[in-house]
């Protein structure tokens, strides 16, 4: 699927601010009628009749009627009829195309508007917003309708779009969808959006190297999303396998060379096995490169040739990414089988874990892991008291530092629970944080990951097929070994 960015059109001179006007006469008091009657603020059978629907009735029915059109707006191959003071009143830009004599369009009786392929099918909906004020989006109409919405300066429809896509992200594992929706609040300079999006392109990052999306990132977003540390992928081996066929794309060939240069350290050679490293040697992408692979490839052999040897020095410069394969150690599995049919007393799921440390820096060199004890409980903590039990309304973690002589350990961790549509199984929802493991600081705990009303809900997106799938990632940042022992 294309992208549907498009540059925004830059209607300089078109829009100016608003001054806004003296009324004609004094404000009138609480009861007073426009008819100056000053006795009904003291009438005991004043009403106020509010015909609001009636109101917007009557607006709704001059959309696209010829009925007192004063103007007809060509858009791609459709004919619109509407009304100046309509289009006026709702938007500067019209405001200023209509109103104002410099403009060409403003004494024209039919204007034709030029805008981006995809708005086009849209347009209909954008113009009967301005007549009705309500408009029916979608996931796959909103972002159109906002570059409308921005082009014509109409801040409510614009703000409504924004709010719409922050609530509907996870709605599917559209990536192309939600690819385009990141380009757009980047350029447009929506943080909220820009989080949001980013936070589930992340999580997703498996989907999106399988599919076409990733062959149409340019390669500034590549660089991005490749210096994450917190890509959800299997493994980083299947991440230069993708990053090679990025690489070697008809579209990319041109610039081949300066784009290994910018993106082949990017990839974390030392989280990858030695014959799969023998793999990348045997690419031609490598054999023409050698002088950028080197150096990385030689220090991943040095890293893996120190570990076989329970040599354990401070020579990884490489974080650990979320990645869900075993081999690394850091996925750590937390799916509740029959979800629904599950007394809540035996939900519990607890697993002791040993986090690589290898990973970090440490200033104790044979140290190798860290030993934590990971509980969760996706149908809430239960507690007995006497004959009584108590369920938190939210689904609870926590996680236990077991190790001992440790002064510090600094640790992150992403939860992710898993989504399907469409037949798509896909990252539905995401929880970060991290946290400071002491002695007097042993235990982190979240009681509010995710509401139970979420969970329990009919048709909950976070229920595949009658099981909860869950899994945390805990990587190790920093230690700090306790120098008295």
């Amino acid at each position: 699927m294309e992208y549907i960015f498009g540059k925004r059109q830059q209607l300089r001179g078109y829009g100016r601010k608003r001054t806004p006007k003296m009324p004609a006469t004094e404000t009138l008091k609480d009861g007073e009628g426009s008819s100056g009657d000053s006795h009904t603020s003291s009438n005991p059978s004043l009403e106020n009749i509010h015909n609001d629907k009636l109101f917007v009735e009557r607006f709704t029915s001059l959309y696209n009627n010829e009925k007192l059109s004063d103007i007809i707006l060509h858009v791609g191959d459709e004919r619109f009829y509407a009304h100046k003071f309509m289009l006026i009143v709702c938007s500067e830009v019209f405001e200023a195309m209509l109103n104002e004599e410099r403009w060409k369009e403003a004494s024209q009786p039919e204007i034709k508007l030029t805008e981006e392929e995809e708005c086009v099918p849209v347009f209909s909906l954008f113009l009967r917003y301005i007549y009705t004020g309500s408009v029916g989006l979608t996931t796959d109409n909103v972002l159109p309708i906002l570059l409308l919405a921005d082009k014509y300066c109409i801040p409510a429809l614009s703000v409504a779009c924004v709010e719409y896509m922050t609530r509907h992200i996870v709605e599917s594992p559209d990536t192309n969808r939600t690819l385009s929706w990141y380009q757009y609040s980047k350029m447009t300079g929506n943080t909220l959006l820009v989080d949001k999006c980013r936070k589930f392109i992340l999580s997703n990052f498996d989907i999106i190297l399988k599919t076409a999306d990733w062959m149409d990132l340019s390669k500034e977003e590549v660089i991005e999303f490749l210096s994450s540390s917190d890509l959800v992928v299997s493994n980083e081996f299947d991440l230069w396998l993708r990053s090679e066929k990025w690489l070697t794309s008809e579209s990319n060939r041109h610039a081949i060379a300066d784009n290994v240069k910018d993106v082949v350290p990017l990839l974390r050679f030392k989280m990858i096995q030695p014959k799969q490293l023998l793999e990348i040697e045997k690419s031609q992408l490598y054999q023409d490169h050698k002088e950028i692979f080197s150096e990385k490839i030689n220090a991943a052999y040095r890293y893996h040739s120190l570990i076989m040897n329970e040599v354990h020095q401070n020579v990884r410069d490489e974080m650990f990414r979320n990645y869900m394969c075993n081999v690394y150690g850091l996925c750590i599995d937390l799916t509740l089988l029959h979800y629904n049919y599950v007394e809540k007393y035996e939900s519990k799921i607890s697993h002791k874990v040993n986090i690589p440390v290898d990973v970090a820096t440490s200033n104790q060199s044979y140290m190798k892991d860290v030993q934590f004890e990971v509980t969760f409980w996706p149908k809430g903590p239960f507690k007995t008291f006497s004959w009584y039990g108590y369920l938190s309304p939210n689904a609870t973690m926590s996680v236990k530092m077991l190790s001992r002589n440790l002064s510090s350990v600094q640790a992150s961790m992403s939860l992710i629970l898993f989504g399907i549509k469409n037949g798509i199984k896909y990252v539905a929802f995401s929880y970060n944080n991290s946290h400071k493991f002491t002695a007097s600081s042993s235990v982190f705990t979240e009681d509010n990951v995710v509401p139970l009303e979420r969970l329990t809900a009919e048709n909950s997106p976070y229920i595949l097929h009658g099981n909860l799938e869950a899994k945390l990632f805990l990587k190790i940042q920093t230690v700090e070994w306790d120098k008295e022992n």
